[in-house]
């Protein structure tokens, strides 16, 4: 059974995250997928709604994206007001 990663939900204000990314019963759940989150830090202006509608609570309020977790569902992307988060094709690591 794989060791469970312990992370401390973020919170904002009376804003705080729904959900903590933790280990499935088969591992890290980022690994299988196919598009992942690529940000601009040029264009970002840390609004955090990327922060606020992560259904996995996979971005940290300093805008990092945990890769271990990330699905690649892309809300990130479709809420980010300036465009500033690219779903890209993800290249397997061997």
């Amino acid at each position: 059974m794989p060791k469970r990663k312990k992370k401390e939900a973020e919170d904002i204000g009376f804003i705080t995250t729904l959900s903590v990314p933790a280990v499935g019963s088969v591992g890290m759940t980022g690994s299988w997928r196919i598009f992942l989150p690529v940000i601009d830090g040029e264009r970002c202006n840390k609004c955090l709604l990327c922060w606020i509608y992560c259904p996995e609570a996979c971005i940290s309020k300093d805008i990092r994206i945990d890769y271990d977790y990330c699905k690649g569902c892309g809300i990130c992307a479709e809420e980010c007001p300036r465009g500033a988060i690219a779903m890209v094709k993800e290249e397997k690591r061997s």
